[in-house]
């Protein structure tokens, strides 16, 4: 399954799961033990869509990336010091 197509998916059973929660919330209360456990399935589901995110991020923003980022912000100065250290 591509990423796309399980991020779809699993923000859809996030949402499901979110759903059921205030269900149970609404009907047994906000701290009952159904509560409790629906909330920490729920909190499981956001941790791995999280996970998927970040992964795809790290992926855009490898070393060279960041390297590349890193010599635009170097000043005039700092090239000029560059060069006469390499020399």
């Amino acid at each position: 399954m591509n990423r796309d197509r399980l991020k779809a998916k699993l923000l859809e059973t996030i949402n499901n799961k979110r759903n059921e929660m205030i269900d149970i919330a609404n009907r047994k209360g906000y701290t009952s033990d159904a509560v409790v456990k629906c909330s920490q399935e729920l909190d499981m589901l956001l941790n791995k869509y999280q996970q998927i995110v970040l992964e795809e991020k790290e992926r855009t923003t490898g070393p060279f990336h960041e390297f590349v980022h890193t010599m635009k912000n170097w000043t005039l100065t700092d090239r000029y010091s560059l060069q006469l250290v390499e020399k």
